[in-house]
């Protein structure tokens, strides 16, 4: 695994654990929602942005992409 893969995996990570706080739902289900609507590969795509703010600005991003897709689960 490069460094670079290994950074955004940190973060998809990161932001599966912050996600699953924040909307009281079980990880399974949060890395579900992931998976489903491409949210694993929304951070890889975006990394070079969302790496340069905190994981809650990466979180927001998510949540707005999450709800322009009508899936947003809070």
């Amino acid at each position: 695994m490069s460094p670079r893969q290994t950074d955004v995996a940190d973060m998809q990570c990161w932001l599966l654990r912050m996600a699953q706080v924040a909307w009281h739902m079980p990880a399974k289900d949060v890395a579900m929602l992931f998976r489903d609507q491409g949210v694993f590969d929304y951070i890889d795509d975006l990394y070079g942005l969302l790496h340069v703010s905190s994981y809650q600005s990466a979180l927001v991003d998510v949540e707005k992409y999450l709800q322009a897709r009508g899936a947003l689960p809070c």
